[in-house]
């Protein structure tokens, strides 16, 4: 009985594989969501600046997606620079932040998953070869309302969502650099972000 169990299950898995394949080819092209994001602006308490996005990553993200980056300084002089990221339909417009930050010359270390007002961010600890620290953290979010730390997830509700609904739901993704490493202050300016993510 086992025997003919172990042998079944090749033609089991063919059988599902083709039938998603038939599956996608008869289903029409996915649309894309629209870009109805908040977008970055004053926050309250703060001091900010548009910052210019560099001309590498104008050059190496497809041309449907929108970057954003401001500078927020508190009256105590502690400073959060955020960046928004929204993608478009291709799905290289948005990456795990951990593939990049290395290359930058940053080494990253206690990361964690803290809750914000329902909020889940992935913080990281970075820091230079100058030996300067810093909080770093990251959520995403798509039009549709669904928000996770986790880009597994992320990549898993894109997939069904192209696969099975037929639609490309516009992911952004939200990250902050502060210049305090301190959890406590990181928390309390996450807390000021809330109004960005639906």
């Amino acid at each position: 009985m086992k025997n003919r169990f172990a042998i079944a299950i090749p033609f089991i898995a063919t059988a599902m594989v083709v039938a998603v394949a038939v599956y996608q080819s008869r289903t029409v092209e996915p649309t894309l969501g629209e870009d109805d994001f908040a977008r970055l602006g004053e926050i309250v308490g703060y001091a900010s600046k548009v910052l210019p996005v560099d001309e590498t990553t104008k050059n190496v993200l497809p041309a449907d997606t929108i970057v954003e980056r401001r500078l927020y300084t508190a009256k105590d002089g502690s400073w959060h620079v955020v960046s928004l990221v929204i993608g478009g339909k291709s799905k290289s417009s948005i990456h795990r932040p951990e593939l990049c930050l290395p290359s930058n010359g940053l080494a990253m270390s206690d990361p964690s998953t803290v809750d914000v007002d329902g909020i889940s961010w992935r913080k990281l600890v970075l820091e230079g070869k100058d030996g300067n620290r810093a909080a770093f953290a990251y959520t995403f979010y798509n039009h549709a309302g669904f928000r996770t730390s986790s880009h597994l997830h992320r990549i898993f509700r894109d997939v069904w969502d192209r696969s099975i609904h037929g639609r490309i739901d516009r992911w952004a993704m939200l990250t902050v650099v502060s210049g305090s490493s301190g959890t406590h202050a990181v928390k309390r300016f996450l807390a000021e972000l809330k109004g960005l993510v639906k």
